[in-house]
């Protein structure tokens, strides 16, 4: 048994060891699974627990992701840092875990809104954990941009659950068009669809927010797509000419030290 749980052990190092450094890439395959994944099923037989598949995917990944960070600067205090956020994300995760198979094994209302909440609240953790990532990144690698990218859908997500909660407590919160309101299952796809297409400030006009409070939630994440967008840009650019400078400082010191040993000579 010592030597099965050594083993055990090894094993999940290992898998630590070959995922840490592609991590974020990991957690932008997961969220464009479970995009893609929910307007391919259907809302009855195996749908709904290939959706659950992808959530689980999601949350799994992202745990692991807000947990694991480079120790650069006071390894004590981030040190800390991480354990809390593990806390932090584990309490969360498991708490929205919980009230879904509950849920299951007992549908109301009552749950369901209280699940809401919960989902929202580990999604937007996540969602602010990452962006905290993304303003502290000193150089554009393929990781930094999976991270970024991983941050605008996540924001998306985030806001597309803050709908499903308010036309939960509010069912005339949107107005559909002269179709008849979602029900059921498709509720998710439908308002995390007018999320992203808030986000990215297409307007369709086919789905608007009829109450005050949809209204102004849904112009905040208007803004705060364009502002995440017009910052990002700003940052990249300006670590590409940091890490342009940079090569070229190097470039110039490794051309006056090729010159130096033939001005002795």
């Amino acid at each position: 048994m010592p030597t099965d749980g050594r083993t055990l052990t090894l094993a999940r190092a290992e898998i630590g060891d070959r995922l840490r450094p592609y991590r974020h890439t990991a957690l932008l395959v997961a969220i464009i699974t479970l995009l893609a994944v929910r307007p391919l099923v259907s809302s009855t037989g195996a749908g709904p627990a290939l959706y659950s598949i992808a959530i689980m995917l999601v949350l799994m990944v992202a745990l692991y992701t807000i947990q694991v960070d480079e120790l650069v600067g006071d390894r004590e205090l981030l040190l800390k840092q991480r354990k809390h956020r593990a806390v932090v994300g584990w309490v969360l995760a498991i708490i929205a875990i919980a009230l879904r198979l509950a849920i299951i094994v007992s549908p109301s209302h009552q749950l369901a809104t209280i699940g809401g909440i919960s989902w929202l609240s580990f999604f937007a953790y996540v969602t602010l954990t990452e962006l905290r990532g993304v303003l502290k990144q000193k150089r554009i690698t393929r990781e930094s941009i999976s991270m970024s990218v991983s941050v605008y859908l996540l924001l998306g997500l985030t806001w597309g659950l803050f709908y499903i909660l308010l036309f939960d407590l509010q069912p005339q919160a949107f107005n559909f068009g002269g179709a008849p309101a979602p029900s059921g299952q498709q509720v998710t796809p439908v308002l995390i669809y007018f999320s992203l297409t808030t986000l990215a400030t297409v307007g369709y006009g086919d789905i608007t927010p009829a109450t005050l409070q949809a209204r102004y939630a849904a112009v905040s994440e208007g803004i705060a797509g364009q502002f995440y967008l017009a910052i990002l840009v700003a940052r990249l650019v300006g670590m590409q000419m940091n890490q342009s400078s940079i090569q070229q400082t190097e470039d110039q010191n490794r051309e006056q030290d090729a010159d130096q040993p033939e001005a002795k000579d």
